[in-house]
């Protein structure tokens, strides 16, 4: 592991070793009990788990292939599987859970963990006597609700600019100089790219929908999206100037129509604008690199996002925790449950199959063992984290529970500004008030 990686986990506390108050553990070692619960008795016969995650075909491959050497290893234990795209996953699985057939094991998004912890929806891992091997005392607090362990860190990424040389070739354009850029200078790269490339690729995939844009623009409005105590940190005008910002670009010729866009939101990863190879530029989650690299079938380029100042300290990039994983309350197989969780999160040979594809791993003993088993895919990501290790800003909220929905409000008022039913004002106004009304900040 580079210098600079190793201080970036170090310095939001997931390289250094380990764990919670009373456990004792070491490089895979099982924990007996801590001082706020005992482990699960062994359980000897054959039980059969659900484990339930989102993700595209190249997750789904590899965290099969995982689950089956899980399998092996526990020949007693079953994991029944079930995976879907991150839009329908959060509906399919409330559904399972209110008919009682929830997941024993579940992936779990960092604006969610409130919610189902104040539902009761999931189980106190301490109270289970939970091990995790190469974790820090802070990478584990980043699941705790009010206190109380409810979600264990999986793995960690950061917002990216991807760029396909490819589409920038095409278009007779040189690949930006993201120490300096700033959105201006976005917004004129885009424009000139969809100028080249009239309807057969754009500048860039319009982002004024996703949940990491609107974070990162508050953000680097020197505000907060979520606050510690899991309340909203920005206001209208900051979302309005965001809006405007996207809109501005669309009417230049930057990113695709606004039907264009809105069919390309709800497309399957493989199938979207930039994975087959008809945009220049698009902003992801670093995790998603290799999917995408995978689906381009081009070497696709990370770079910082722009800043307002054109200062790349001034990006205020941050680590997110880019999934939990999670114990159902009503399993009835903890033993099996707490088993699969840990060796999905800590398992050396684990990590060697599922890589950097849903981020760099949590655990300090996973990051040592895949580092010499890394694709060309991984490696850019873990140098891309070396890159911005020294300029990552302070970690987001967990927001409070209703703030899950603030994905799906985004996609709708964002939306409507692109196909400019709402102006960009009107649409703030209204996300804030239903978001507000869903988090009861009324």
């Amino acid at each position: 592991m580079t210098h600079n990686l190793r201080k970036m986990l170090a310095a939001t506390g997931i390289a250094a070793s380990l764990v919670l108050a009373g456990c004792t553990s070491g490089g895979g070692g099982t924990t007996t009990d801590n001082e706020k619960g005992v482990r699960p008795a062994e359980e000897t016969g054959p039980v059969t788990i659900k484990f339930v995650w989102w993700g595209n075909d190249t997750r789904n491959q590899l965290t099969n292939q995982v689950l089956d050497m899980f399998q092996d290893k526990y020949p007693s234990i079953t994991v029944e599987r079930e995976t879907a795209d991150y839009n329908s996953y959060w509906q399919k699985t409330a559904t399972e859970i209110a008919a009682g057939n929830g997941p024993d094991v579940m992936q779990m998004d960092a604006t969610y963990v409130q919610q189902y912890a104040s539902d009761g929806n999931v189980l106190d891992l301490e109270s289970i006597g939970i091990d995790l091997p190469g974790y820090s005392q802070a990478s584990i607090d980043a699941g705790r609700v009010n206190g109380t362990l409810y979600a264990a860190t999986f793995c960690v990424n950061v917002p990216v600019m991807l760029a396909n040389p490819l589409v920038f070739q095409q278009a007779g354009v040189d690949l930006p100089d993201d120490s300096t850029w700033t959105w201006d200078d976005f917004a004129a790269l885009t424009e000139k790219i969809g100028a080249a490339g009239g309807s057969d690729y754009y500048g860039a995939t319009s982002r004024n929908d996703w949940d990491g844009m609107l974070t990162l623009w508050v953000r680097q409005l020197g505000k907060q999206q979520y606050l510690s105590d899991g309340s909203l940190g920005f206001t209208a005008d900051d979302l309005t100037s965001m809006f405007e910002y996207w809109l501005g670009i669309q009417d230049a010729g930057g990113t695709p129509p606004a039907t264009v866009q809105v069919e390309d939101d709800q497309a399957d990863l493989s199938m979207t604008l930039f994975a087959t190879n008809r945009s220049a530029i698009t902003m992801l989650w670093s995790n998603m690199v290799v999917a995408l690299d995978n689906a381009t079938g081009q070497d696709l380029v990370i770079l910082q996002p722009p800043s307002r100042t054109g200062s790349e300290k001034d990006a205020d990039l941050w680590l997110k925790s880019s999934q939990f994983l999670v114990i159902g309350q009503d399993t009835k197989h903890r033993d099996a449950s707490l088993k699969l969780l840990e060796y999905l999160a800590t398992d050396p040979d684990a990590g060697k199959i599922l890589g950097t594809e849903r981020g760099i791993p949590a655990s300090s003993n996973v990051i040592s063992a895949i580092e010499p088993t890394l694709t060309p895919s991984d490696q850019k990501v873990v140098d891309f984290m070396d890159k911005v290790a020294d300029n990552l800003g302070v970690p987001n909220g967990l927001p409070l529970p209703g703030g899950s929905q603030s994905q799906t409000l985004q996609y709708q008022y964002g939306q409507a500004v692109l196909l400019k039913s709402s102006t960009p004002a009107q649409a703030a106004a209204g996300f804030l008030a239903d978001l507000k009304k869903q988090m009861d900040l009324q």
